[in-house]
């Protein structure tokens, strides 16, 4: 049987919004993850306790760049799941999606919802926005449940 395992996932997610331009030259802060999210977006993923920091540090890139453009904390607008373990099998059960390599995303319908799906060497990452988290939770649960999920720590 397949080892799985979903856990809540906390993280930070920085919205900038700007000319592709200057998105172009935003400098993300150290450990900091950017995913070009549209021609005028960047997400910014982070340790939920650094957002605000890395918020400043990219406000005032974008303000130099482009004068419409803006930044903003939007990390209560999403819930995020984390699955281990053998996750290009898990992955197969919950989306048409082309699994991104490690170190990449993609982003589009997983379980009929919305989603980021972020690739980790040995996990996956799921983002989704924040009222769709309780039935994305309970859809992993039910989908999963061939592969015999163990769940850590709840619901996120």
């Amino acid at each position: 049987m397949p080892d799985v395992t979903l856990s809540p996932l906390r993280t930070g997610v920085v919205g900038v919004f700007a000319s592709a331009a200057a998105l172009d030259a935003v400098q993300a802060p150290d450990g900091v993850r950017a995913c070009r999210v549209a021609p005028d977006e960047i997400a910014l993923l982070c340790a939920p306790d650094d957002a605000a920091r890395v918020l400043d540090a990219v406000s005032g890139q974008i303000a130099r760049a482009d004068r419409h453009g803006f930044a903003l904390d939007l990390s209560d607008g999403w819930t995020g799941f984390s699955l281990t373990g053998e996750v290009r099998e898990a992955f197969s059960y919950l989306s048409e999606l082309h699994l991104p390599e490690p170190g990449s995303f993609a982003q589009g319908d997983v379980l009929r919802v919305p989603a980021r799906v972020l690739r980790g060497e040995d996990h996956i990452d799921l983002l989704v926005p924040s009222p769709w988290g309780r039935y994305l939770h309970d859809e992993l649960l039910e989908a999963l449940r061939a592969l015999d999920v163990r769940e850590l720590g709840g619901e996120a």
